[in-house]
């Protein structure tokens, strides 16, 4: 009888996942799985940029430094709202915002420093630099940013490239909710089972 209630219950939750998001484009924004050299914040980033974040673990590593996130992809109450070109790259989950601190976790070069003269301290100038060199993309008027610049090479076609990946992830939340009840269900499921086998077994 328990597993006939749990079929129902599986199949009423793939029925209403699939009835809600089958017709929906899958969100693209991922969790970065980040080592012990990127830390602060959870990484929020687009999937066709997470290879481009993992080269920084080897850059942090080899300049002894931590890449310390303060803010990566966030969702828009509005994907058409407008948002600031420092945070154009952010919102599609293409850079993220950081400071570097040291491999003690002190704090190397903050903001003000990354906007000032940060090439004069050379950990914070070899990071940069290396980061530079694997393609992404820095500068002082956007100092706390690094990202790919998919902004600045399609500033025309990025207004509809945000809405639409803002729109795929609006009801991310919904989707994780279900597949945390049909988790559960699996796992309640399984003990019963476990426990239904040992009974047997005292028989």
């Amino acid at each position: 009888m328990q597993g006939r209630i749990f079929v129902f219950l599986f199949l009423s939750i793939a029925f209403t996942e699939g009835f809600l998001f089958s017709s929906k484009p899958k969100c693209q924004i991922k969790t970065y799985k980040a080592g012990k050299y990127i830390t602060g914040d959870k990484l929020l980033v687009h999937e066709n940029f997470i290879d481009r974040v993992k080269p920084l673990e080897t850059v942090a590593k080899d300049c002894k430094v931590i890449l310390y996130i303060k803010g990566s992809y966030y969702q828009l109450p509005d994907p058409a709202k407008q948002v600031l070109v420092s945070e154009a790259d952010i919102a599609i989950g293409h850079g993220f915002q950081f400071e570097l601190r040291d491999e003690k976790n002190a704090l190397l070069c903050n903001k003000i420093c990354l906007s000032n003269n940060p090439m004069s301290i050379p950990a914070a100038q070899c990071f940069l630099q290396g980061a530079i060199n694997r393609g992404l993309t820095w500068s002082r008027n956007n100092a706390n940013v690094l990202s790919d610049g998919t902004y600045a090479a399609n500033t025309a076609g990025y207004q509809a490239l945000k809405i639409d990946i803002q729109t795929r992830c609006k009801d991310e939340k919904l989707k994780r909710e279900l597949m945390r009840a049909l988790r559960k269900m699996y796992q309640d499921n399984d003990e019963e089972e476990q426990a239904e086998t040992e009974v047997e077994k005292k028989k």
